[in-house]
This record gives structure tokens, C-alpha cells and sequence, in this order.
């Protein structure tokens, strides 16, 4: 079996480059604690936090629409954002839900 190869191209060409980054901070500049999420619709109270090891790491993402043609309204949590990525990457996948077999019988 073959391993997969992930595809690595840059934060530009990903989506993520220099206009997705002025956004963010665009947003974040007007940000208020407990702005709410927009995928999941709960208020959003840190922006970052302080690793034990000193690390800041943001708790927010900026959300992009489903074609990624454009982005949401808003801000969401990190946790949601990524979740909902990884769903719509598995189904464009086609993986299969639940579990299975490990061969036809």
C-alpha cells in the first residue's frame, strides 16, 4: 500500500496568504469578547492563549464559505473552523462513515 502524500503548496496558494491575513486582522481589530462563532453560534471569549512552554497560539480563525470563494461573517472558534473543514474534506474524499471492512467477503 502506497502512503499518501499530502499536498503542501504555500499559504497563497492554499488560501491563506497575504489578503486572508489582512482580513483576519481586519477582524480581529473590531473583535469583542463574546462575538459569536459562526459556525456554531456560541460566543467567542479568547483570542489567544500562553502555552506552559511561553507559545501564544490564536483560539480564532477566519471562517471561509463553503466554495472558499469568500469567507463568513465573523470569526470562529479554531476547534470549529477545522472541524468543519475536515468534514467537508472527507466527503469531497468520499471516505466512507462508520467503520470498514478490511476486505469484501
Amino acid at each position: 500500500m502506497a502512503a499518501r502524500v499530502r499536498w503542501r503548496g504555500t499559504t497563497t496558494q492554499r488560501g491563506y496568504g497575504w489578503t486572508h491575513r489582512q482580513e483576519r486582522d481586519r477582524r480581529l481589530a473590531i473583535y469583542r469578547p463574546g462575538d459569536i462563532c459562526a459556525h456554531c453560534g456560541r460566543p467567542i471569549w479568547a483570542v489567544r492563549i500562553i502555552t506552559p512552554a511561553g507559545r501564544s497560539i490564536s483560539t480564532v480563525d477566519l471562517p471561509h464559505n463553503a466554495d472558499r470563494t469568500g469567507y463568513l461573517p465573523g470569526l470562529a472558534h479554531r476547534r470549529c473552523n477545522r472541524a468543519d473543514g475536515a468534514v467537508r474534506g472527507n466527503q469531497a474524499r468520499g471516505t466512507a462513515k462508520g467503520w470498514a471492512q478490511s476486505r469484501i467477503w
